[in-house]
């Protein structure tokens, strides 16, 4: 449901900050994510944007669909980019975060279903026992999102299927952390294609929220965690007819 949408921001900041296990497991990416930020970041943000321009300017000139136009198409492309290449950075600090997020994740459910939350102990030994998988799952998806985005932002040179290409570019952002959850329940391709088809516009509002942040230098850093919680939440109330 819609409201769903709204209703789960609160929650998601309030239970990572009530559980200092989670607090913890959110911490430590975002300090990972803040060195890669100051020593790498600025500089990959910055040439991936040039790089990004100047193919823009090569491939689409006055010449080619004509001043107006050229200029329209060219503003939209610049914007998608920015958010791409923001994406892109905070994908990369996915990979890295996503054991954590992983944990916070199940966390979070056990406590919307009033379960017991595993213990500082039993939760490290939950990270070690399914740190590798964990990260090459997410490598995988991170590749098959990045390929999605390149493809969403070629169908954006095209002006009446831009609205599409954003749709696509924030509705991946949205299942790159609902995945989390269907990983866990268990959800194989059929159920996660009709959990986003039931809750499309669900999905799509919230991933829009999250795009947002994501777009923010350095705010972005924060979203990984946040974003966890969120579409946990989320999803949670989405399939509370499954709990």
């Amino acid at each position: 449901m819609l409201k769903n949408t709204f209703t789960s921001i609160k929650p998601s900041f309030l239970l990572i900050l009530k559980d200092r296990v989670s607090l913890l497991f959110s911490l430590v990416p975002i300090f990972i994510g803040s060195a890669l930020y100051i020593i790498l970041g600025r500089e990959i943000l910055a040439r991936g944007m040039q790089y990004g321009n100047e193919f823009v300017s090569q491939y689409l000139s006055n010449e080619t669909v004509g001043g107006f136009l050229s200029f329209i198409i060219a503003s939209i492309l610049s914007i998608l980019l920015f958010f791409l290449v923001n994406w892109t950075f905070v994908l990369i600090l996915s990979v890295i975060a996503s054991p954590f997020n992983d944990l916070i994740s199940s966390r979070i459910e056990k406590k919307l279903k009033g379960e017991r939350s595993p213990s500082v102990k039993e939760s490290i030994g939950q990270f070690f026992k399914k740190c590798i998988g964990v990260v090459f799952t997410e490598i995988k998806k991170v590749v098959v999102i990045i390929l999605l985005s390149i493809i969403s932002l070629f169908f954006s040179y095209i002006p009446f299927l831009t609205p599409f290409s954003v749709g696509i570019t924030v509705l991946l952002l949205a299942i790159g952390f609902l995945d989390y959850s269907w990983s866990r329940n268990n959800f194989r391709f059929g159920e996660c294609r009709k959990d986003v088809q039931k809750n499309f516009l669900s999905y799509l509002f919230g991933g829009g929220i999250f795009m947002i942040f994501v777009s923010i230098p350095f705010i972005n850093i924060f979203v990984p965690p946040l974003a966890t919680s969120y579409f946990t939440i989320l999803w949670f109330k989405n399939n509370e007819r499954r709990h």
